[in-house]
């Protein structure tokens, strides 16, 4: 029943069914993430992948986003995809109480790709966006039971894959049933482990979304088949991810597909467009630590002691407490409220095995006093943060953070949006021309008819 609505859902939905503000939204996340990859594919990582795809010397049918060249479908989606990722400065979708993860990074790659080598046009691109956006967050709602249980698998390469693949089949205008079977590849296809966070491996889950998305679309497209009810079936999506052996709930199905575009989920609750280039989790200390430095004017070598308090559920990410390199530092809530307070502010180029070896910052590392705190569930998936400054001479300022700046309940201004993008083209020293003439075909997008004449300036 849900596989086959969901499937009917993606059929019948066009850009023309898109509410005004939906549309808006998307090319506002298209641009974020466009800016976040062309940064990221010249990272190490991006580096890396790209020179691998560029190897294969593929059928050139897509654009590789900072590259020269382009590939097939499959592989530009797997470079631009993992260039989103690289930065974890990619845009994150979370509800009350789950965080379902980086939805735009392994969708939006994956149709880009397949709207270059169709000429489809701008309209068919955000339609197709929103509904991987849509399954994406239905689907992972449907398994929200999870995200507390510490499974080890990672949202953004798991329903990744199936926001792909809804993004691809509908560019493909595959039928109802078709979709049911590219569902259900997709789902064989999902991987993505949370133990590679930190790690070059985690970059990869979005790429490889984007990659297997397509694939399976394409293979649906040829006659492939799968299970035909892939989320629901015994031993299918819901009962492996979550581990939960009971038949999938059916009011929470019945719910959730009645809830397909009402509301539409990239707008309600909304993307979170990130305002530090770091995880999620690492967001709340770094606020803190600029709202302490703005209101009192610290001076980081007056800190005595940081009590760091943090959700109980999170103190097995502090895991990087020394990290050796810039990926690990990311995702090192100790590193990233250290490096705002003694900088005032933190960016891409923070995180290079050289930045995280700083003597200033393993100084100032030194002095936090972790504590775990047991928190009602609150708005968010997860809780609040709360520094507490010790000053030498005896002073203490503490500051709690329930939404970080870039959540929709605290999000940035039309100015920081936007000089989040001027900054990554520039660290990535794209042309400002053409960083400009990108940013405004993109808010445009809806009136370009052919998307390969707009990906072609991806290209470095």
């Amino acid at each position: 029943m849900f596989t086959k609505s969901l499937s009917e859902f993606i059929t019948r939905t066009n850009y023309q069914d898109l509410p005004e503000e939906v549309s808006t939204a998307a090319k506002r996340a298209i641009l974020d993430y466009v800016g976040v990859a062309i940064a990221g594919s010249q990272e190490p990582s991006g580096k890396i992948i790209n020179e691998l795809v560029r190897q294969n010397e593929s059928t050139t049918e897509a654009t590789v986003i900072g590259g020269s060249f382009k590939a097939s479908c499959s592989l530009a989606a797997l470079a631009n995809g993992t260039s989103g990722h690289v930065l974890d400065y990619d845009d994150c979708l979370d509800f009350p109480h789950v965080g379902l993860g980086h939805p735009t990074t392994g969708i939006l790659p994956a149709a880009l790709a397949v709207s270059e080598k169709l000429n489809a046009t701008g309209k068919d691109l955000i339609a197709a966006y929103c509904l991987g956006i849509e399954a994406y967050a239905k689907v992972g709602l449907l398994a929200r039971e999870a995200f507390r249980s510490g499974k080890g698998w990672e949202w953004t390469g798991v329903l990744g894959v199936i926001g792909a693949t809804t993004a691809v089949a509908k560019l493909l205008k595959l039928d109802e049933y078709k979709i049911m079977m590219g569902l259900g590849i997709a789902v064989s296809l999902a991987s993505g482990l949370t133990r590679n966070f930190g790690a070059m491996a985690g970059h990869l889950h979005a790429g490889n979304a984007a990659r297997n998305g397509i694939e399976a679309s394409f293979l649906a497209g040829k006659g492939f088949t799968s299970c035909e009810n892939i989320f629901e079936a015994p031993s299918g999506f819901y009962n492996v991810f979550t581990g939960n052996t009971n038949p999938a709930p059916q009011e929470e199905m019945e719910e959730n597909i009645k809830a397909l575009g009402n509301p539409w989920n990239i707008i309600s609750p909304g993307l979170m467009f990130k305002a530090f280039p770091c995880a999620h989790i690492s967001h709340f200390g770094v606020d803190a630590a600029l709202q302490l430095r703005r209101k009192h004017s610290i001076d980081w070598q007056q800190i005595a002691e940081i009590e760091f308090r943090i959700p109980s559920l999170l103190q097995r990410v502090v895991s990087y407490q020394e990290p050796r390199t810039g990926t690990e530092g990311r995702f090192s809530l100790g590193h990233c409220l250290c490096r705002a307070f003694i900088d005032g502010r933190v960016r891409i180029g923070d995180f290079t095995e050289d930045r995280v070896k700083e003597p200033a910052i393993k100084q100032l590392m030194s002095k936090i006093k972790w504590v775990g705190t047991e928190q009602e569930r609150g708005k968010g998936p997860f809780g609040y943060q709360e520094v507490i400054v010790k000053l030498n001479d005896g002073s203490s300022y503490d500051c709690r953070v329930d939404h970080p700046k870039g959540e929709p309940q605290n999000p940035q201004t039309d100015e920081e949006f936007l000089a989040k993008y001027e900054d990554c083209t520039s660290h990535a020293h794209y042309d400002e021309r053409k960083a400009s003439q990108i940013k405004d075909l993109i808010f445009n997008l809806e009136d370009v008819g052919d998307i390969s004449q707009f990906a072609a300036l991806l290209g470095k």
